[in-house]
């Protein structure tokens, strides 16, 4: 079977607003892209039955307001006009941590929203800093996950005090026992550091980028210490260090097309884990 036909729960994208394109008109960077109509012609192309919608971090970027309740409102009125869509809450460091946490929760309400969503490197804030230790009391007693950025900027590629190093991350963690964690992009080229991490993992935007520099062999093999059933497909689209954005979902079917997953191991990662981690 190929993975174009397997059912898949596309676990991060980004889409921006239309009102946000619609201030914007001449942008054309990857974010032009992020619109909802675009997204929808891809998953009925290739089978994407949902997708859950990451946000940045980044007021600027989710409403013309520019702030976390307008960004809140704009995912919300998305997931409701497409029931395909989930999404996730953002956060605004300029609020107090007890503001943000009460903006969360506002959210979390909503059954469209399935977890926080946490981008240090668009914060600049360190995943293992005092104020996401109150988000992540708030998560544990919500039962809610926490999806953190993490793939450190060529720069920094190899730097484990990155604002979201694994190793930063691991830190975290030991403070939060219980805390539902989604390693976005396996923690870039740091994996090593993430790949023991009582955690899932989404396999957004890295997975190019590993085969650029490992090739596919190797890529399936560090794809497999991970494990299977800790693994969410995922695509970061539009946005990709290396792939533009109108090929981005072909270029993820056709590495792992070349793979060495069963049928049933497809499926896992495809949809099945993501079912259960966010009760879909």
């Amino acid at each position: 079977m190929k993975w174009r036909d397997i059912p898949k729960i596309d676990a991060h994208i980004h889409i921006i607003p239309d009102e946000v394109h619609a201030a914007n008109p001449d942008s054309d960077d990857e974010f032009s892209f992020a619109k909802v109509s675009s997204y929808q012609k891809i998953m009925d192309q290739f089978n994407i039955r949902r997708a859950i919608i990451m946000p940045f971090n980044d007021p600027w970027l989710m409403s013309m307001d520019f702030t976390v309740d307008a960004a809140h409102q704009n995912l919300l009125n998305i997931c409701k006009e497409d029931g395909r869509f989930s999404c996730f809450s953002d956060v605004d460091i300029r609020n107090t941590p007890e503001n943000t946490c009460d903006q969360i929760q506002k959210a979390l309400v909503h059954s469209e929203f399935c977890g926080i969503k946490l981008h240090p490197n668009n914060s600049g804030m360190n995943i293992d800093d005092e104020y996401n230790d109150i988000i992540a009391d708030l998560a544990v007693n919500t039962n809610y996950p926490i999806a953190v950025h993490s793939y450190p900027s060529s720069s920094r590629e190899q730097d484990r005090n990155d604002y979201c190093a694994p190793k930063r991350i691991e830190h975290w963690l030991d403070r939060h026992p219980g805390l539902k964690v989604i390693v976005c992009h396996l923690g870039g080229f740091q994996w090593e550091d993430a790949v023991n991490l009582d955690v899932h993992f989404d396999i957004s935007a890295i997975l190019p980028d590993f085969v650029d520099r490992y090739g596919i062999k190797e890529t399936n093999r560090i794809l497999r210490k991970f494990g299977v059933d800790r693994l969410f497909f995922g695509t970061d689209w539009p946005c990709s260090r290396s792939v533009e954005p109108t090929q981005i979902i072909e270029r993820y079917l056709n590495i792992l097309d070349q793979m060495d997953f069963t049928e049933e191991e497809m499926h896992r990662i495809g949809h099945v884990n993501a079912e259960l981690f966010f009760r879909l």
